[in-house]
């Protein structure tokens, strides 16, 4: 375990491909649609930002992380192409560590805490149990406030990704060249599992356009290895109004059997984004 108080720091510049793409399909992630509503550049995506912070999080804890660990994502203000980016985590009495990612200027970005073992909210997932995995939509219903299919499964996603596929979105969306996500045998990144349950919802229903990620509750349960064919179920949890539209599930990643369980996430997003006139 260790010391309390002990830090550990690291630190990135944020970065996008192509920040003035008008072509993005969530235009918060380019800079003309994110001005539309009150952002100044384009946003950074959230589970980037995350899997920029992955490190530190196996820095701190070990690889022992992937196995049985945790961690709780806050997004508290929005992260731009090149910003220059420290992430500080502090390690806690309990063996937990606290965390937090700010920019230049110290204005703070993320916040959250990870750890190793049962997360000490693993008990609030509402997890689906609905197998096998489900064939796609040809239409799928336009997500809003009043249909939210709030305390209902939502339809299972399956999912398989290739060593190769891996090894890029590790590299190419992160710089990231850890052995563990682009070696021989790579195993899929956190920031791809997080990734995904933004497919996991748009495989009931049609949404965003723009949404934003607002955090995430991830409990790792086994370390996910690429080529294996997953079931990603999920379950509605809530929908709520605060100025923008907000809603909250929980996934599931399970071998297609069911037999195995990898990891549990509550994704917390905005789905209806109010413009800055709004």
């Amino acid at each position: 375990m260790p010391a309390t108080g002990e830090i550990i720091e690291n630190r990135f510049t944020a970065w996008m491909d192509n920040p003035n793409d008008p072509t993005i399909s969530n235009k918060i992630h380019a800079a003309d649609g994110a001005k539309e509503y009150g952002f100044q550049a384009a946003l950074v995506g959230g589970v980037t930002v995350y899997g920029w912070c992955v490190p530190t999080f196996l820095q701190a804890a070990g690889e022992g992380w992937l196995d049985h660990g945790w961690v709780e994502v806050n997004f508290r203000r929005p992260t731009y192409p090149g910003d220059e980016m420290t992430i500080r985590a502090i390690s806690q009495d309990d063996g937990s560590w606290g965390f937090l990612a700010e920019k230049q200027g110290g204005e703070v970005c993320i916040r959250g805490q990870f750890g190793l073992g049962d997360a000490p909210w693993i008990d609030m997932f509402e997890l689906s149990k609905r197998l096998p995995a489900d064939p796609p939509l040809e239409q799928r219903e336009w997500l809003t406030l009043e249909n939210a299919p709030v305390g209902q499964d939502l339809r299972t996603l399956p999912l398989n990704i290739s060593a190769d596929e891996a090894r890029e979105i590790a590299r190419k969306q992160l710089r990231d060249e850890n052995p563990l996500f682009v070696g021989e045998n790579p195993l899929l990144h956190p920031s791809t599992i997080a990734r995904h349950m933004m497919s996991l919802l748009s495989y009931t229903v049609d949404y965003g356009k723009p949404s934003i990620h607002v955090s995430s509750h991830i409990q790792n349960l086994k370390r996910i290895p690429t080529g294996v064919p997953l079931a990603v179920t999920g379950h509605y949890v809530k929908a709520w109004a605060d100025r923008h539209h907000y809603g909250a599930f929980d996934g599931d990643y399970l071998s297609a059997d069911g037999t195995t369980e990898y990891a549990r996430i509550r994704h917390t997003n905005i789905f209806k984004v109010a413009k800055k006139d709004e």
